[in-house]
């Protein structure tokens, strides 16, 4: 009896731990974690700006969120550490190193539990918290949970050739208790909404205007001359008639690092028009972060007296009109017409801009509808001139010299964010925390008191 248990141990040590799943889950791995790698990269050195994620997509909102975070530290570099330790873990497996084994067992079927636990806790953060999916977050999730399914599909037959028996329930409280931890941290003490990348440009190189082309005018048709009016005496007593004012036109706006300015008459002013210090904010309705930063502006302007004035530079994040973006995202349909809406509006009747402006920002957080703010546009400057206004060469021209401004920023700046605030030589990217925040920079940059 003694001599069969024996040779029939003998026979099973013979037996290898793992087969050729083992690479497999070993590949899942190692995928998963060069993805981690590269959002780690991203978030550590472009505050989450990752290329492929265009400002406000869904990756951007999940990675610039306090929920990408646990207790200032990247999740996805704890993400990192566990992947790592799943992956070198398997190499322990081995025949003939039974307490070595035994070890790496245990710690690879509470690193698996553990691995889902994160996976599906990061996953309803973003579907619920954030209304937003990451694909670079999802898909490393997704192959590490696959690594982790079939590590466990195959650790009862590994543990039978180790003739020890596996828990199952202290795996599943050891991910509870994970998960336990992470939520705590992330939702006790979030971290602090990232502040702007404040990127110094350098000077404008010119101050000529925006090339613009303007549509040719038929000839007018030569028509007969008229017959000669009698001549009248003069009057007894001579009336002076009042000149009309000349217009004084704008100063154009000046783009840092490029060879183009804006024309200034042709965008929305919010402020006085003789205000000392000028700034330009570059923003799309539909985004969120631009409507935060149009509040803080509101309260800056208000707060610096008579010293403060803001172009609003509307720049849809809107495929429709905008050739840098191949794909819309849902948050952004209609951000064209939204734009154009804007610049007619200011065409039409400059003077009504201020109170259409506070109207459509009365609710900094939520978007009104097109209809609605159509309509509303259209009782301020009446709807054929609106209309008529929305379809001009001169809308659509400057609605591309605004996109074109964004563009350049981007490149100039290693930045895509919106909004974007253009501050003498400087351009801010993105919201700062809060109103105070700005006021903080605006005072340091343009030396207001």
């Amino acid at each position: 009896m003694g001599k069969s248990k024996r040779e029939r141990e003998k026979k099973s040590a013979k037996v290898p731990l793992t087969g050729t799943w083992t690479h497999v889950v070993r590949m899942l791995l190692f995928s998963a974690a060069i993805i981690t790698i590269y959002l780690a990269f991203a978030t550590l050195a472009r505050g989450g700006d990752v290329p492929g994620c265009g400002p406000e997509s869904d990756c951007d909102k999940v990675l610039t969120s306090s929920w990408a975070y646990w207790l200032g530290i990247p999740v996805s570099l704890l993400g990192l550490g566990l992947y790592g330790a799943f992956f070198i873990s398997t190499f322990s497996l081995k025949i003939g190193q039974q307490l070595k084994a035994t070890r790496a067992l245990n710690s690879l079927t509470l690193i698996s539990f553990a691995t889902l636990a994160a996976a599906a806790w990061f996953v309803g953060v973003q579907a619920v918290a954030i209304k937003a999916f990451c694909p670079y977050c999802c898909t490393a999730h997704a192959l590490a949970s696959l690594a982790a399914v079939i590590f466990l599909s195959q650790s009862g037959n590994i543990a039978s050739r180790l003739s020890v028996r596996l828990n199952f329930g202290v795996g599943i409280g050891v991910a509870l208790g994970l998960v336990a931890v992470i939520s705590a941290g992330q939702i006790l003490l979030p971290k602090e909404q990232r502040g702007a990348k404040i990127v110094d440009l350098g000077q404008a190189q010119t101050n000529a205007q925006i090339a613009e082309v303007k549509p040719v005018s038929k000839p007018k048709p030569t028509l007969p001359p008229a017959p000669a009016e009698p001549k009248m005496p003069p009057p007894a007593v001579a009336t002076v008639t009042p000149e009309v004012p000349s217009t004084v036109k704008a100063k154009p706006f000046l783009v840092p690092r490029t060879n183009l300015s804006l024309d200034a008459a042709r965008l929305p002013l919010l402020g006085p028009a003789n205000a000392p210090h000028r700034i330009g904010c570059l923003f799309d309705y539909t985004c969120h972060h631009c409507r935060q930063l149009h509040g803080f502006i509101r309260t800056a302007i208000d707060k610096f007296d008579g010293q403060l004035s803001c172009l609003m530079i509307p720049m849809p994040l809107d495929g429709s009109c905008n050739a840098l973006f191949k794909r819309t995202h849902r948050d952004h349909v209609d951000a064209c017409k939204y734009a154009k809406i804007c610049l007619a509006v200011q065409q039409v009747a400059p003077a009504k801009y201020e109170a259409f402006d506070r109207w459509l920002f009365s609710d900094h957080k939520t978007t009104k509808p097109l209809a609605k703010v159509r309509e509303h546009a259209a009782s301020l400057v009446g709807a054929a001139a609106l209309n008529k206004a929305v379809i001009s060469t001169t809308v659509q021209q400057q609605l591309q010299q605004n996109i074109r401004v964004y563009d350049l920023n981007s490149k100039n700046g290693g930045k895509s964010s919106m909004p974007q605030t253009i501050i003498k030589n400087q351009v801010m990217f993105g919201p700062p925390p809060s109103a105070i925040a700005l006021q903080a920079i605006l005072k340091d940059s343009l030396g207001l008191k």
